[in-house]
């Protein structure tokens, strides 16, 4: 390689190079760089290599075993500077759209946890009442015979009957209430929760929630976790990736969805698309290159190809 070309390359010929790559890229009209159909033939071709390659599934099993046996003690690390914003965004008014929210608690398992919890209240709030006086004062006439032992213990086993069946009438009836009275009972939660009156009760709600997952030991958190069976998750996971992979319509989906997202760019560019927005990464990127790019020039590899493009 030419000595002097060397130089000039290292003063600033590969910075000029990487610019010129990166600008002409933001300034192309996207419809420019990329060909639909060959793009959603690689990216077929790659989906279904990798979800065949057994190595994949394994790499990933890894590094969910190597994350479950390193969880640290202590609190999940999470600095002010994301907590706080997280919190905002939680704390946020929501009124959820009642349609919606009552087709989602429009389940036989809501159902039955509303049954089973207000059937249990109403239950030990009768037992708390007293039978009905009439029992009360038969069997104090009975009490009151004192003379007559057999006949106080007469009055008061009538009185504990009564008492008996008493709750057995009211824990019947309190079955019956929730039966026809459940769903009426989903409809009111779905009501509270769309309530615009509470939104800012439930967001703090939300917010408290997420105090006390990140006031929770992590170890904690991971063993919840493991109730979830994570292994089984990685190969049902795995499971997934070969079923789409799989599919004929495979390439024709990509295709259309590129097709879609280049349709509307309406023919603009990157740099029109993001609106002025790129700045902020493509720096990053261009800094990279720009380093590389001069690491490059000095490697063998370079070298050659110079030698046989430039010199040849």
């Amino acid at each position: 390689m030419n000595p002097a070309a060397r130089t000039r390359l290292l003063a600033g010929g590969t910075d000029r190079l990487v610019d010129l790559m990166l600008d002409d890229l933001l300034d192309r009209p996207i419809t420019e760089l990329v060909d639909p159909g060959w793009l959603a033939r690689q990216l077929a071709a790659t989906a279904r290599q990798a979800a065949a390659d057994p190595q994949v599934e394994a790499f990933f099993r890894a590094r969910v075993s190597d994350a479950r046996n390193h969880v640290p003690s202590g609190r999940p690390p999470m600095p002010p500077e994301l907590r706080e914003p997280l919190r905002e965004v939680l704390s946020r008014p929501y009124v959820p759209d009642r349609e919606i929210m009552g087709r989602l608690l429009d389940h036989d398992t809501a159902r039955l946890l509303l049954r089973n919890l207000f059937q249990d209240l109403l239950i030990a709030f009768a037992r708390k009442l007293k039978p009905p006086a009439a029992a009360q004062r038969l069997a104090g006439g009975f009490g009151g015979l004192g003379g007559f032992k057999g006949l106080r213990q007469l009055g008061e086993g009538l009185q504990n009957l009564v008492g008996e069946e008493f709750e057995a009438h009211v824990e019947h009836r309190a079955r019956e209430f929730m039966d026809a009275g459940v769903q009426r009972l989903v409809e009111k939660m779905a009501d509270h929760l769309c309530d615009p009156a509470l939104v800012s009760d439930y967001g703090a709600w939300r917010a408290h929630g997420l105090d006390v997952l990140l006031a929770t030991d992590a170890r904690a958190l991971a063993a919840e976790i493991e109730k979830l069976d994570p292994d089984a998750l990685v190969a049902t996971g795995a499971a997934l990736v070969r079923g789409i992979a799989a599919q004929e319509a495979l390439v024709s989906q990509f295709e259309a969805m590129l097709k879609s997202a280049m349709a509307a760019s309406g023919g603009r560019s990157a740099r029109e698309l993001l609106g002025g927005l790129e700045t902020h990464g493509i720096e990053l990127v261009r800094s990279v290159m720009r380093e590389r790019a001069r690491a490059l020039v000095d490697t063998p590899a370079f070298m050659t190809w110079w030698d046989e493009v430039v010199e040849g």
